[in-house]
């Protein structure tokens, strides 16, 4: 089977990708920028350059492929794309090239909390990108993970930045809300079964890990990780609402935004047992596999806080 993944280079794109080789299958990697297909072997996988928000760059990458693996997705806006660019406006190019190329299954990655609520910006999006999916013509499976955990990732590492920083580590609000935190490799495990199952066809899957954890739970299991001892300082939302946006404008990418800040209220769980009732396998637990906090530094934690994730961290 031919399979494109978009955002194939990025953290779970190089995932899926080497899940798929070891399932046998052919791969096309849609590739944005030209240099990051290294990662992969020449010998392992076929590579279009092309960007979502280019249909004309999107027709010659579709041809003979029978499934499209969706995964590109923006945590911020930026400069020159917005979520609605991105999320809806690209999810409809991708969906457009592969009908036109005949795919029948389109596996598609969106989030948790996904809701036709426009006070939302990053999970309205998600929304409508997964409208797009539902109407497009083609037989979908869309995917909607909690937070995922992982080397190269961003949110465990931002935190170990702050474990590393921070005696008092602080938290914005009661740190209560709730995550199914789940491993990037298992949702590509997942994602790779998937292409055998007709009866995923047409389905929408909340996917969450283990064990579902607070904000403050998840500062405890990284600073364990990293054997250190610390407590947590909780920060009022509001005056921390008002430094962001503050931030937001003169930085070019914040430490935290308002929207993320406004969906701390949100709970983003799954139905415990998800993964191994329609996948068949237990989901790592956090503990014992979030060894990789450990290579973040006091010079990584203080980048981070700037706005920048350190490259050696986020190698993608």
């Amino acid at each position: 089977m031919v399979v494109l993944v978009t955002g194939a280079t990025g953290f779970l794109g190089r995932r899926v990708v080497h899940e798929l080789l070891e399932r046998g299958h052919e791969v096309r990697c849609l590739v944005h920028t030209p240099g990051k297909e290294r990662m992969f072997s020449h010998r392992e996988v076929e590579v279009q350059y092309g960007s979502i928000r280019d249909p004309v760059s999107l027709s010659n990458a579709f041809y003979d492929v029978e499934a499209v693996v969706h995964l590109v997705g923006i945590i911020r806006p930026r400069r020159r794309e917005s979520f609605e660019d991105v999320h809806r406006e690209g999810t409809a190019n991708v969906l457009s090239a592969a009908k036109e190329g005949g795919a029948r299954h389109f596996l598609h990655v969106s989030v948790i909390g996904a809701a036709n609520d426009r006070s939302y910006p990053y999970l309205y999006t998600k929304w409508l990108g997964e409208q797009e999916v539902i109407n497009g013509g083609i037989p979908y499976t869309i995917f909607r993970p909690s937070v995922l955990f992982g080397e190269g990732d961003e949110f465990v590492n931002a935190l170990a930045g702050l474990v590393r920083l921070f005696p008092l580590v602080p938290v914005i609000g009661s740190g209560k809300n709730r995550y199914h935190p789940l491993a990037a490799d298992d949702l590509a495990r997942c994602i790779g079964i998937t292409l055998g199952r007709e009866d995923l066809k047409g389905q929408t899957l909340d996917l969450g890990g283990a064990d579902r954890m607070s904000y403050n739970d998840l500062v405890s299991e990284v600073a364990k990780a990293m054997g250190k001892r610390r407590l947590r300082f909780h920060l009022p939302t509001w005056p921390m609402y008002a430094v962001a946006a503050l931030s937001q404008g003169f930085m070019p990418r914040p430490p935290i935004t308002t929207d993320q800040i406004k969906m701390l209220g949100i709970r983003s769980v799954a139905e415990v047992g998800e993964v191994e009732r329609v996948f068949g396998f237990t989901p790592r637990p956090m503990e014992g596999n979030i060894d990789f906090v450990n290579s973040v530094g006091v010079a990584d934690g203080i980048q981070m806080l700037l706005g920048s994730m350190p490259r050696h961290i986020r190698d993608h």
